[in-house]
């Protein structure tokens, strides 16, 4: 009983499961957000548009804070958005979202006349259907955010690529990869490259040379 005990206590202090607390916080409030909209935009003030319109425009809206929430405050991630690696594959999961909970809503409005009687009846379909299809793919989302948008895999790529960029060797200003034979790319100076090691650098040959000659 005691391991177990400890065993749960040490679940809930691991980095994982505060990251994974604080995914459920931000997609309580994308939620709310998103329920909200779509029940006054359909329902109370019943703008004109179909359900779908409607929840087009709830899941647009409520994305938004979901991703600056997401980015910033679960994993933690500071500075400038890169648009490649974070916010165009956010938005592209965020708009295959969209889709299947607008094909789920639009199947609950044709079906409501026939489930319930009553605007308010038929409203409260309609959200539930949009909280059923997120409610499905909500471990999925945080799998994919996890491991290719906010998570390591995705700071080890950015150390990578500033490693390969020269960022993080002071002298260099640009480092390619190197080929098979481990020759230095064209356009790097042997100066910049001995100072790597001052005086000296090799060859893919492994022979020494004087980088004064």
């Amino acid at each position: 009983m005691a391991s177990l005990v400890s065993r749960i206590r040490s679940i809930r202090q691991s980095e994982h499961f505060k990251r994974l607390w604080k995914y459920a916080s931000v997609s309580i409030v994308s939620t709310i957000v998103s329920q909200v909209v779509l029940f006054v935009t359909y329902h109370v003030y019943d703008v004109g548009h179909s359900a779908m319109v409607c929840n087009v425009i709830a899941t647009a809206v409520a994305s938004l804070p979901a991703y600056y929430l997401n980015r910033t405050w679960t994993w933690g991630k500071t500075g400038r958005s890169r648009v490649w690696r974070e916010v165009v594959p956010f938005w592209t999961i965020s708009f295959s979202a969209m889709v299947i909970s607008t094909a789920a809503v639009g199947v609950a409005a044709h079906n409501a006349d026939r489930i319930a009687s009553g605007s308010l009846n038929r409203a409260l379909i309609v959200n539930g259907a949009n909280l059923l299809t997120y409610a499905c793919i909500w471990t999925a989302r945080y799998l994919i955010f996890n491991r290719y948008l906010f998570g390591a895999r995705s700071d080890n790529w950015t150390r990578a690529t500033r490693h390969v960029q020269g960022q993080d060797l002071p002298g260099v200003t640009e480092i390619a990869a190197t080929g098979a034979a481990g020759e230095l790319e064209p356009g790097i100076s042997r100066s910049a490259a001995s100072e790597l090691e001052p005086g000296l650098f090799r060859s893919a040959a492994g022979e020494t040379i004087d980088p004064a000659r």
